[in-house]
């Protein structure tokens, strides 16, 4: 097993009723930050549009830059040996994931679940750390790359994180 827990986080096309998602953001079981465009599958431009969002992204940017359902889900396969990973907003990021998923007609690999669950299980509490530490931005207020390495920072400073792995590599 795996020394460090994976944090994601995730963009949809809408705010207020996401329905696909336009980029994630994870951590890898090393401490790095990956983040990837989602091309969108053509049956959910036919159904909804990709609203203005706080990292302008736009159906051309993911068209051009972004990568296919099935790249995503292989490389989180070869790359991901977890049963869990963890979100701000798990419920929305689950949703993002399934639909992910189900253009490959597939169910997700993983299961997402609450960051603060995560840190209460070690008992931390989030909110209180994060405002120790001068944090004061809610987290869900910060970009998905941010968000991730905000939690890791937090965890690596409560000393929640086995690194001893990673000084033999």
């Amino acid at each position: 097993m795996a020394s460090l827990p994976i944090f994601i986080s995730a963009v949809a096309n809408s705010t207020d009723e996401p329905h696909f998602p336009l980029l994630f953001t994870w951590s890898t079981h090393d401490g790095q930050i990956k983040e990837v465009l989602v091309t969108p599958d053509d049956d959910w431009l036919h159904e909804h549009s990709i609203e203005p969002n706080l990292q302008n992204l736009d159906e051309q940017q993911l068209y051009e830059f972004g990568y296919e359902a099935q790249d995503i889900l292989s490389e989180w396969a070869t790359e991901l040996d977890t049963d869990t990973m963890y979100a701000v907003d798990a419920e929305s990021v689950e949703a993002l994931v399934e639909t992910l998923y189900d253009t490959k007609g597939l169910d997700p690999a993983f299961e997402i679940v609450s960051i603060e669950q995560w840190f209460n299980e070690r008992d931390i509490n989030l909110h209180r750390a994060r405002e120790e530490q001068g944090d004061n931005t809610p987290l869900h207020l910060l970009s998905p790359d941010e968000q991730i390495m905000s939690l890791l920072q937090l965890a690596a400073s409560h000393d929640l994180l086995d690194l001893s792995d990673l000084e033999t590599e």
